[in-house]
């Protein structure tokens, strides 16, 4: 069989099932952080909603949500007006997993310098971004956090060429795409240079399909597996990561090879 063809047949099947499931991935959206970005009209909103709905999305979803609820109760209509006014004493309480109150206050504390040194998370990044995401997060890692290196490096990471980002990423798939899903309200950068958030769905599905060799969930698994989808959509390579976290990662729990029952419950097995 001719080489071309088989390709082609493939682009197709991830295509076609995509399509099929349309109508169910927009219902995902309710087991998914973004769906507190989709409680707020004003994109000021919606960027400081983003912004922290991304950095806590890792963890049992469960106890995720849970912890995200009470947030977003205190910050109540307006999270960028929480932000401006500046008192954070009612997330004193709260902690997740790893990060506690003083902790959270601190990174509401580094919000309101990024709104009052610039007017919004978005004219940062626009103003950091250069056409590489990891140097516009690094950059503004050193603006904010040069005198106190260690400092917030949860959600800011440090320099490194393993970290995959992922809450990085994901947080800008939310703020570049726009779909039933994401929301598209940062213009400045291009779908076609968004990187895959990878979490440990996507990275078992990108082993399984053989998307990445990579052993590790790293900065290369997560372009590996980016280069991949690019071929089945070129300007919009994030287009079924949702489908396949939710579809196929969760609903179908890859567990990173294919084994017996996959073809079953699988919806990209042939691929």
């Amino acid at each position: 069989m001719n080489k071309n063809c088989s390709r082609g047949k493939k682009l197709i099947i991830l295509r076609d099932v995509y399509d099929k499931e349309k109508a169910k991935i927009a219902g995902a959206i309710e087991q998914d952080p973004v769906v507190f970005v989709h409680k707020y009209k004003k994109v000021l909103d919606q960027e400081i909603a983003g912004f922290m709905a991304s950095q806590f999305a890792y963890g049992n979803i469960k106890a995720m949500k849970q912890f995200m609820a009470r947030l977003f109760d205190a910050m109540g209509e307006s999270p960028y007006a929480f932000v401006r006014k500046g008192d954070f004493s009612s997330v004193n309480r709260l902690y997740y997993r790893f990060q506690k109150g003083e902790e959270i206050i601190d990174l509401f504390e580094t919000v309101r310098r990024i709104i009052n040194d610039y007017g919004s998370i978005g004219a940062m990044f626009k103003a950091e971004y250069k056409g590489d995401i990891r140097e516009a997060l690094w950059s503004a890692r050193e603006r904010y956090f040069n005198q106190d290196p260690d400092r917030l490096i949860f959600f800011f990471p440090k320099r490194s060429p393993t970290n995959p980002l992922k809450r990085w990423n994901l947080y800008l798939r939310w703020m570049v795409r726009k779909d039933a899903i994401d929301i598209g309200i940062w213009p400045f950068i291009e779908r076609k240079d968004l990187i895959i958030p990878l979490d440990t769905h996507l990275y078992k599905i990108g082993r399984c399909l053989g998307w990445t060799s990579s052993r590790t969930q790293s900065w290369k698994a997560a372009c590996d597996i980016t280069a991949a989808l690019r071929k089945h959509s070129p300007a919009d390579p994030l287009k079924y990561d949702f489908f396949l976290c939710h579809m196929v990662g969760i609903d179908a729990g890859c567990t990173g090879s294919k084994g017996k029952g996959c073809a079953e419950r699988c919806r990209v097995y042939e691929i």
